[in-house]
């Protein structure tokens, strides 16, 4: 009975002690809490806002330059009316706009590492309308190329938004009216047209979107072919008009029907992808030769094209050179004058035997006279002669033996030095 007691005499106590304590304030009541909520939201947004989020480019802030030029190119400024001529090292700015003409093309690089080949005939421009990205552009009408990054890049045009996630390849092609092709050759890219269709391409394929922003089906790309010959750097003999200038071949691509091959005499058209000086479409098979180059360096390289006529990503660049037969060319040796037999010189040695001296030893004919460039030497009776005789150079020196009649003949001999 007495433990009963004792644990209800405890039971009174713990009760008595939580009717004690006073109630908890709300916490939006309590300047103590109120403040340590303030510092912990204000922690979390500059954290955000210093480490998380991408900043937002300005208008006029430079984010690119020009690294390729060919052709004409103009520049619009930012927010000005005047277009300016293009040239390499240009930097773009977000807002400009830059045009390319026929014939012409630009590389584009980017800050951030993503590199923009704008093609002939293209308006393009910096940062547009994506502007949440210091690598974003708009294509207004024309192609371009382009490889990104490790951050996703933002690509507009008229009908559709493209996001490429990090490395991605590919290309945009925007005709009249707005209608857009995308292209990823490698990586992916997410995509969402002005009707809200939402798409995801991935390496090698494509899409179509109309004018008014409703995209096709999922199209599959040939793959890039790999170039086999002439292997790079080649120097290829110059071939008369009946004989092929340069046999070209490369690998069979899986859905290749034909093939697209393009050669060029200059690096940057070739880089660019521009039309090139020769280029034939609809080729069968995984050869083609070509016939009435000059002399110089050609740039090639090849697309698939798949039984839909689409186009896949170009090979890699490749170069090779047209020259020259190789001939032997003649040793230049001097020519003496004729000899008779009564008019023989043997030089047996032209030695340096300190500098600017030189030991000059031989036989000449009876009754001749010999000298050493310029200066006579004493002959014995025999016709030898030994003499050392001063020379400035240029590393030789001429034994002349003159007989009596006045016929004459020399060696030049080179100095053997110490």
């Amino acid at each position: 009975m007495a433990s009963d007691d004792d644990n209800d005499a405890e039971t009174d106590v713990l009760s008595a002690t939580e009717f004690s304590r006073p109630p908890r304030k709300p916490f939006y009541k309590d300047p103590l809490s109120i403040i340590g909520w303030g510092i912990a939201l204000a922690s979390i947004i500059l954290y955000y806002w210093y480490f998380v989020r991408k900043p937002v480019p300005k208008p006029g802030q430079q984010i690119a330059r020009l690294t390729g030029v060919e052709g004409k190119v103009k520049v619009k400024p930012n927010a000005q009316e005047a277009w300016g001529e293009a040239a390499l090292a240009t930097q773009l700015h977000v807002g400009d706009v830059l045009q390319t003409e026929t014939r012409a093309g630009a590389e584009i690089s980017f800050n951030s590492g993503s590199v923009v080949k704008v093609r002939a005939d293209s308006v393009v421009y910096i940062g547009g309308s994506a502007e949440a990205s210091t690598a974003a552009w708009r294509v207004q009408s024309g192609k371009v190329n382009f490889s990104v990054a490790g951050e996703e890049t933002e690509i507009v045009t008229p009908t559709v938004r493209t996001t490429a996630l990090g490395n991605a390849t590919g290309n945009i092609d925007v005709g009249e009216g707005g209608q857009t092709g995308v292209k990823i050759y490698e990586g992916e890219a997410q995509l969402e047209t002005t009707q809200g269709q939402k798409i995801t391409l991935t390496q090698n394929q494509a899409v179509q979107v109309d004018a008014a922003g409703r995209a096709g089906v999922t199209m599959e790309l040939p793959s890039a072919p790999t170039l086999i010959a002439p292997p790079p750097r080649a120097k290829l003999t110059v071939a008369s008009a009946t004989e092929p200038s340069a046999k070209l071949s490369w690998t069979q691509v899986k859905n290749g029907e034909t093939y697209h091959v393009a050669l060029d005499y200059n690096v940057t058209q070739a880089n660019l992808l521009m039309s090139a000086a020769l280029e034939e479409s609809g080729v069968r098979g995984t050869a083609r030769d070509i016939r009435g180059l000059n002399l110089g360096r050609y740039f090639w390289r090849v697309a698939a094209v798949n039984k839909d006529g689409l186009e896949g990503a170009f090979s890699r660049v490749s170069h090779f050179q047209v020259v020259e037969p190789q001939t032997l060319q003649p040793v230049a040796v001097a020519t003496p004058a004729p000899e008779t037999p009564s008019l023989a010189l043997v030089v047996q040695a032209v030695d340096e035997v300190s500098p600017g001296i030189v030991h000059v030893g031989g036989r000449a004919p009876r009754g001749a006279t010999v000298t050493v460039n310029g200066t006579p030497v004493k002959v014995l009776p025999d016709g030898s002669f030994s003499e050392f005789v001063r020379y400035t150079g240029p590393g030789e020196v001429v034994v002349r033996a003159t007989a009596e009649d006045g016929q004459f003949v020399e060696q030049a001999r080179a100095v053997s030095k110490r």
